[in-house]
């Protein structure tokens, strides 16, 4: 971990404590984050790795404020009907890599994609004959 400010040369001091982040122009805090805080300028560092686990949750909680589902969700319901990120693409009808990018919090799904999703949770039968039908 750094020691020293970038900007300023002065001291880092770190703390674990809540970080705002902003998410679609929203300021969400993610409580519990290890970060180095400048004594002079007050510019803020995290370890390797720190800052995307930190996006990830701030996007969860983003998410769930709005009544999304969240990436990790997304992947449950794809995991259990048993297809690959390609074929609930396809059965969905989202175009190539989208359905990554909501599982890694990297693009929001839009309401109609959500909505579809939790029919498909809610409601395995349907999820079944859209396959059959779909051939997927």
């Amino acid at each position: 971990m750094l020691s020293k400010c970038v900007e300023c040369g002065a001291v880092l001091e770190w703390t674990v404590g809540p970080v705002e982040w902003e998410v679609k122009g929203e300021q969400i805090v993610v409580d519990e984050v290890e970060r180095g805080i400048c004594t002079e300028c007050g510019e803020v560092y995290f370890a390797d790795g720190v800052a995307s686990c930190v996006h990830r949750r701030a996007v969860d909680a983003y998410k769930e404020a709005h009544g999304l589902l969240s990436g990790e969700e997304i992947r449950a319901l794809r995991q259990r009907l048993g297809l690959s990120q390609a074929r609930f693409e396809r059965l969905i009808g989202a175009g190539p890599k989208t359905v990554v990018r909501w599982e890694n919090g990297t693009v929001f799904q839009n309401r109609t994609a959500d909505m579809l999703m939790r029919v498909l949770r809610d409601y395995p039968q349907v999820a079944n004959d859209l396959l059959r039908r779909a051939e997927v």
